[in-house]
C-alpha cells in the first residue's frame, strides 16, 4: 500500500477518497447527505442570484410589449388593421390592476398580446390572478368595478407575470376624442428608466450581505466530520500514506459531498423557482421560464462550490493530526496578529471611498433630480462601495477570534460550568469564534443595511402639502371628458359617500415661438367653479382671468398676454391648432388649498369661461372632478374609485395629500427583508452543523468529565457558556461594524445619518435567539455522548 499510495497524484488521491466515502456503509452516507443538504441551500441561493440578470432581460422584453400606448403611430383614420386603445388601470386592496379598453377597426385588426380573439363589446377577457380576485369573498368593490362578463383570459404573452392583475374590455363607443389611441402593433421602444443610484446601492449591499455567510455556510458544511471517516483515515496512514495524502483523501471525500449537493441544489432551484410563481411582491411576480442563472455565473457556481470543499477540507487538515493509532485535532493558544485584521477593513474602507471619486454627470458626485447630493454614481460605483462592504465584513469576521482570545485570557472564577467553558476557550477559542462568524457578519451586515435602508426610505416617501383645511381632498379625471365636465361632476356628485364636487377641463400651454415654455396653464369652466379657484369681483360668461403663481421674478401678465399665440399640450389626433389669447378682463389672486392637483406654473393660469375658449379646444382633453368626501365612508378612495368606473372605466381616481410609495422601492425593501430572514435561518444551521462538529470531537473530554462525577447539566450549561461568550462578544462587535458601515453608506450614497435603533436591536435580539436555540438543539446529542463508552479508544 505504501508503494501504490506514494505514486498517487492529487486527483488520484481525491478520486480514491470519493471512493472510500461511497463505500462507507450508513454512517458515512449519513455524513454525506449531510454536507450535500447544506451544500444545496447555498447553491440554490448562488442560481437564484445568478438569475437576476435574467429576471431583469424577459422583464424588459415583457414591458416593451405591454408598451401600447407609449407612443403614436400617427394614423389619422382607420385602417384594416388598427385598434382604439384606452388605459383603464386601477388599484384595488393596494394591488396594481393593468386595465385596456380595445375597439376593432379593421377586418385584420392586430389582436392584442395573450388574446386568442378579441372581446365582444361590454365583455372582456381576464388574467388567471384577475379572475381568481374576482372570485373571492369579499371583493365585492371590484366586481362592481368590473360588472362585465368574462369570456376570455389573457395568456402569458400578454404579462408581466403569473400574479400580474390585468383585463381588456372590449368596447363600441371607443373614440381618439375620448382618450383613447389609433395603433397598428403593441410594444413601442421606451426609453430605459435607470434605477435610482440609491436603489443600486441598497440592491448591491443587499446581495454581498446574503450571500457573505452563504460562503461561510458551505466552508461548515464541507468540515463537517465523522469518527469512522476518521478511523479511516487512521487506517490508510497505518497502510503507509503521509500525512498530505490523508488530506487529499479527507478532500475527495468532501468533493463528494459537494458534487452531491450541487445536484439536489439544481433541484431545490428548479422547484423553488415553480413556486416562485405563486409569490406576488409589491405587484412584482416572475413566470418560471424567465428564472433562468445566467451561463457563465452558473458555471463559475459549478466549479467555485467543489473547489470550496476542497480548499476548506484541506484547510481545515492541517490542523488535524492523523496518526495510525487515530485522528488527534491540534489545540492550544497561537498566536494570532491583528495588524492584517485592520488593514483588511482599511482597505474596505478606502474602496468604498474611492468610489464616490468616480465621475458622475457632473464631474465627481451629483445631484439628482431631488437635489440631492447623490456622490457615488451609477451601478460600478455601487458595486464599488458593495465590494468594500465585503472587505469589512471579512475584516470583522477575522477580528472575532483575536477578540474572544484576547478577552477570555483575562476571565477569572465562578461556577463549575462557567470555569470549564473559560478553560476550554482558552486551550481553543478558534472553533467556537468560528461557529459564530456567521452570524457576526450576517447581522453586521443586516444592520448596516437597514442603516442604508432607512436613510433611503426617506428619499421615497413622497411630501405632500398639510391636507388640513384643504376643501377637496380626491381627484378624479375623465379622459376624453373636457365637454362634459359640469356633468360628470354632477354624476359623481350622487355616489355614495360623496359630499362635495366641482368639474372643470385644465391643460397646459406652448407659449408663442421663442417662448414655449412660457405658456403656462389653461383651466376652462363656469363662473361658479372659476370663483372656489380665484377671488373674482365679478364674472360672466365671456370673461377671461389670469392668476399666480407666475414666472420667478415676474409681473403677472408678462408671461401670458392677451394676443399671444398658443397651443394645447396633450391634444390627440394630430397638431393641436394655434389660438389666440383673448383679452384678459383682470388679474385676480388664487385661493390657496382649495386644488390638491394644482402645479407650479411659470407662466401663471389663464382662467376661460366657456364663451371666452376657442371653439373646439376642450375637444379630446380630459375632465378633472374634485371630489370631498364624507368622513363616515370607511374606505373613501376605494368607494370613490369603484363609482368613477361605473361612470367610466377610463376614469383614474387619485389621491394627492397622500404619501405614497415607489412600487420598485417596496419591492426591494420586501425582496431584502425575505433574503435577510433566510440568510438567518441559513447560519442558524450553520451553527448547528459547526456545534455537532465540536462535540463529537469533545466527546472523550466530556465522557472522562462525566464518568468522575461531573452532572449532565453542568456539562451542558459549560457548552452553552462556549457558544454564549463568543456571540456577546461577536453581537458587540458586529453593532459596532454595523454602525460604522451603515454611517459610511449614507455617506456615499449623500444621505442624512438616521439609524434606526429599534430594528437594530430586534436584529441582534434575533441573531442571538438563533444562536441559543442552535446551540440548544445541539444538548440531545450531548446527552447521548455522556456514556462509558465514549472514553473506548481504538
Amino acid at each position: 500500500m505504501s508503494t501504490t499510495t506514494g505514486r498517487l497524484r492529487a486527483p488520484a488521491q481525491l478520486a480514491l477518497g470519493a471512493r472510500l466515502a461511497l463505500g462507507s456503509g450508513r454512517e458515512g452516507w449519513g455524513r454525506l447527505l449531510m454536507t450535500a443538504a447544506g451544500v444545496a441551500i447555498g447553491v440554490a441561493l448562488l442560481l437564484f442570484t445568478a438569475s437576476f440578470p435574467g429576471i431583469v432581460d424577459h422583464r424588459n422584453a415583457r414591458l416593451y410589449v405591454q408598451n401600447d400606448t407609449f407612443g403614436d403611430d400617427g394614423i389619422a383614420a382607420p385602417t384594416d388593421r388598427s385598434v382604439l386603445l384606452a388605459v383603464a388601470d386601477t388599484t384595488f386592496d393596494g394591488e396594481p390592476v393593468r386595465g385596456r379598453v380595445v375597439r376593432r377597426e379593421g377586418a385584420r385588426a392586430a389582436l392584442p398580446p395573450g388574446l386568442a380573439a378579441f372581446p365582444e363589446p361590454g365583455r372582456m377577457a381576464v388574467s388567471p390572478a384577475l379572475a381568481r380576485l374576482l372570485a373571492e369573498p369579499g371583493n365585492e368593490l371590484l366586481r362592481e368595478r368590473l360588472p362585465y362578463p368574462v369570456t376570455g383570459t389573457v395568456g402569458p404573452d400578454g404579462l408581466l407575470g403569473p400574479g400580474q392583475y390585468s383585463f381588456v374590455l372590449g368596447s363600441d363607443a371607443l373614440t381618439v376624442d375620448g382618450g383613447a389611441l389609433r395603433v397598428e402593433r403593441y410594444g413601442y421602444s421606451a426609453p430605459a428608466k435607470a434605477m435610482d443610484s440609491r436603489l443600486v446601492l441598497l440592491n448591491a449591499v443587499g446581495l454581498i450581505v446574503m450571500l457573505a455567510p452563504v460562503g461561510v455556510f458551505l466552508a461548515a458544511a464541507a468540515r463537517f466530520g465523522g469518527e469512522r471517516r476518521d478511523r479511516r483515515l487512521a487506517a490508510l496512514r497505518l497502510a503507509g500514506a503521509d500525512r498530505r495524502m490523508t488530506a487529499w483523501f479527507a478532500a475527495g471525500e468532501s468533493l463528494v459531498g459537494s458534487a452531491l449537493g450541487l445536484v439536489l441544489g439544481l433541484a431545490l432551484f428548479l422547484i423553488g423557482r415553480q413556486l416562485l410563481e405563486q409569490v406576488t411582491v409589491a405587484g412584482f411576480s416572475f413566470f418560471a421560464g424567465d428564472v433562468s442563472p445566467h451561463p457563465a455565473i452558473a458555471l463559475a457556481v459549478a466549479l467555485a462550490v467543489p473547489a470550496l470543499a476542497v480548499l476548506v477540507t484541506l484547510v481545515a487538515m492541517r490542523r488535524v493530526t492523523v496518526d495510525p493509532l487515530g485522528v488527534v485535532r491540534r489545540s492550544g493558544r497561537e498566536r494570532r496578529r491583528i495588524w492584517w485584521r485592520l488593514a483588511l477593513a482599511a482597505l474596505g474602507l478606502l474602496v468604498a471611498l474611492g468610489a464616490m471619486a468616480l465621475p458622475g454627470p457632473g464631474g465627481p458626485g451629483f445631484a439628482d433630480a431631488e437635489g440631492l447630493l447623490n456622490p457615488v454614481h451609477g451601478t460600478f460605483g455601487s458595486l464599488l462601495v458593495s465590494v468594500g462592504v465585503l472587505l469589512v465584513l471579512l475584516a470583522v469576521c477575522t477580528l472575532l477570534p483575536w477578540l474572544v482570545e484576547a478577552l477570555i485570557h483575562r476571565a477569572g472564577g465562578g461556577p463549575l460550568s462557567w470555569q470549564l467553558a473559560v478553560r476550554r476557550l482558552q486551550l481553543s477559542a478558534g472553533p467556537a469564534a468560528t461557529a459564530v462568524s456567521g452570524v457576526v457578519v450576517t447581522v453586521a451586515g443586516a444592520i448596516a443595511l437597514q442603516t442604508l435602508f432607512f436613510g433611503v426610505s426617506g428619499a421615497y416617501s413622497v411630501r405632500q402639502p398639510d391636507a388640513a383645511g384643504a376643501r377637496y381632498r380626491y381627484s378624479v379625471e375623465f379622459p376624453g371628458g373636457g365637454t362634459r365636465s359640469l356633468e360628470l361632476a354632477d354624476r359623481l356628485a350622487r355616489s355614495t359617500g360623496v359630499a362635495r364636487t366641482t368639474g372643470f377641463t385644465d391643460f397646459l400651454l406652448s407659449g408663442p415661438p421663442g417662448r414655449e415654455w412660457d405658456g403656462g396653464e389653461v383651466r376652462i369652466a363656469d363662473c361658479t367653479v372659476l370663483a372656489e379657484f380665484a377671488v373674482l369681483t365679478s364674472c360672466q360668461d365671456g370673461d377671461a382671468f389670469l392668476t399666480g403663481p407666475t414666472g420667478i421674478g415676474r409681473a403677472p401678465g408678462e408671461v401670458l398676454r392677451a394676443g399671444d399665440r398658443v397651443r394645447a399640450l396633450g391634444h390627440r389626433g394630430g397638431e393641436a391648432p394655434e389660438w389666440t389669447v383673448p383679452p384678459i378682463t383682470a388679474t385676480v389672486p388664487s385661493r390657496p388649498g382649495v386644488d390638491p392637483t394644482a402645479l407650479y406654473s411659470p407662466g401663471g393660469t389663464l382662467l376661460l369661461t366657456p364663451r371666452a375658449a376657442p371653439e373646439g379646444v376642450l375637444r379630446g382633453h380630459p375632465a378633472t372632478v374634485l371630489v370631498s368626501m364624507d368622513e363616515a365612508v370607511a374606505d373613501p378612495v376605494a368607494r370613490l374609485t369603484t363609482d368613477a368606473m361605473v361612470i367610466s372605466p377610463q376614469a383614474r381616481t387619485r389621491t394627492p395629500l397622500t404619501a405614497e410609495r415607489d412600487h420598485t422601492y417596496l419591492a426591494v425593501t420586501r425582496v431584502l427583508t425575505a433574503g435577510a430572514g433566510l440568510t438567518l435561518l441559513l447560519v442558524a444551521v450553520s451553527l448547528l452543523v459547526g456545534q455537532l462538529e465540536r462535540l463529537r470531537e469533545q466527546r472523550r473530554i466530556l465522557g472522562v468529565l462525566y464518568a468522575f462525577g461531573t452532572r449532565r447539566r453542568v456539562l451542558a450549561a459549560s457548552v452553552l457558556w462556549q457558544t454564549a461568550v463568543p456571540m456577546a462578544l461577536g453581537l458587540a462587535l458586529a453593532a459596532l461594524a454595523g454602525l460604522g458601515t451603515g454611517a459610511l453608506l449614507q455617506f456615499t450614497a449623500g444621505l442624512e445619518f438616521l439609524m434606526d435603533w429599534g430594528s437594530m436591536l430586534a436584529l441582534t435580539a434575533c441573531a442571538a435567539g438563533a444562536v441559543l436555540l442552535a446551540t440548544a438543539a445541539g444538548l440531545p446529542p450531548l446527552l447521548k455522548l455522556l456514556r462509558p463508552d465514549a472514553l473506548r479508544h481504538e
